[in-house]
């Protein structure tokens, strides 16, 4: 009897310790498939040669930086020395400043960052939107791109709150194509300055916030960037708009921001260069969408060499030079984008662009853009 007690009492521990061991194993495997995206971190297994590129084949001028702007005062500043140096190391020519302000803010940017360093920098300024229902809104920013001008401002940015945010005392948008901004547009075509324009967001952006979203972990981070919503318009709908704008004012420059802001489709953008020979495209943080689709992002390239500028849209540095010139120079493939993975959970692939082409993305274009510049006359420069 007593034997048999203790078969039984063993019996029972052993399945005491399996239920346990299958518990666990349990809890493991439930474990394992509740993995937090923002835990989701996989290394490649993938052996392939590696070619780093740390400066320029040629000079570069970039066209879309932000680097002590009009918005940095107590935030995100470098000094200027530091930023010279990393220009210098890399082989960038110049930094253009889209968000210069306008009035006093824009003259610190020039005093800062302009001014003392000859050639190396250009400033943007920008549309004073709180004045949208003043009378007299167009004459008001003719003459604030005007003293904009004066004080060294070499182009206009529109930010993407046009379109999508700015509205007038009656709750109504403010359309890309509003007629009040006729006058602005035309003046910039008169003065021979471009404007850089974004408008719109990556279209994931306006998509619903569910788990077929590409760019989910970016949007949770950032629900403001999040766009899908019947208080905003479709990004079709905005595009159309800008679009309109584009054919309404065919002697003034327009540089399309982020690849036309539609690198996801560059059959649209191509379609939008055929349409608008007022037109060029840079690619300001749109190194992961162009590098994901190297053979039709390269075709891209090739077809509108002459209407493609560089840009980053990020603050200065060796490593972000650095990752986009291997992107544009090598054929290095499945690596990371700068800034991976918080764009989307994909590696990219080098473009190897020929030689001529990579001159006139590097700085030819910018340089040719530039070049259109007429000023203001004598009389209008002296206030007469």
């Amino acid at each position: 009897m007593k034997n048999l007690l203790k078969i039984s009492l063993a019996a029972l521990s052993l399945a005491v310790a399996c239920l346990t061991l299958f518990a666990q194993s349990e809890n493991e495997n439930a474990q394992k498939d509740t993995l937090l995206l923002r835990d989701f971190r996989p290394q490649s297994m993938l052996q392939v040669p590696a070619h780093p590129v740390n400066r320029a084949r040629f000079p570069v001028i970039d066209v879309h930086n932000h680097v002590n702007d009009a918005r940095s005062a107590g935030r995100e500043h470098m000094p200027p020395s530091e930023v010279l140096k990393i220009m210098d190391d890399c082989n960038i020519q110049k930094i253009v400043i889209l968000t210069g302000g306008w009035g006093e803010a824009l003259q610190h940017v020039v005093d800062e960052m302009v001014k003392p360093y000859p050639g190396r920098f250009t400033v943007f300024t920008q549309i004073d939107w709180s004045k949208i229902d003043d009378p007299n809104f167009s004459q008001l920013m003719v003459r604030q791109l005007d003293d904009a001008v004066s004080r060294g401002a070499r182009g206009l940015k529109i930010l993407k709150e046009l379109g999508l945010e700015v509205r007038d005392k009656s709750g109504k948008l403010v359309t890309v194509d509003d007629p009040r901004l006729d006058p602005v547009w035309e003046e910039c075509g008169r003065l021979g300055i471009p404007v850089a324009i974004h408008v719109t967001d990556p279209l994931a952006f306006f998509r619903p916030l569910d788990a077929t979203n590409e760019r989910y972990e970016e949007l949770i981070h950032n629900p403001d960037w999040h766009f899908y919503s019947p208080q905003f318009p479709t990004k079709e709908a905005i595009l159309d708009a800008r679009n309109r704008m584009f054919a309404k004012h065919p002697r003034t420059t327009f540089i399309a921001l982020h690849v036309g802001n539609y690198p996801e489709n560059l059959d649209y953008v191509s379609e939008v260069l055929d349409k608008h020979p007022n037109v060029v495209v840079e690619f300001g943080a749109r190194e992961a969408e162009l590098g994901r689709q190297p053979r039709r992002a390269l075709n891209f390239f090739i077809r509108y060499q002459d209407r493609i500028l560089f840009g980053t849209d990020m603050t200065p540095s060796e490593e972000l030079y650095r990752n986009y010139f291997r992107w544009l120079e090598t054929d290095d493939e499945y690596f990371d984008y700068y800034a991976y993975p918080e764009q989307g959970l994909w590696k990219i692939y080098g473009l190897y662009l020929p030689d001529p082409v990579l001159e006139k993305v590097y700085h030819q274009n910018a340089e040719r853009i530039f070049g259109q510049f007429k000023g203001l006359t004598g009389k209008e420069a002296s206030g007469q």
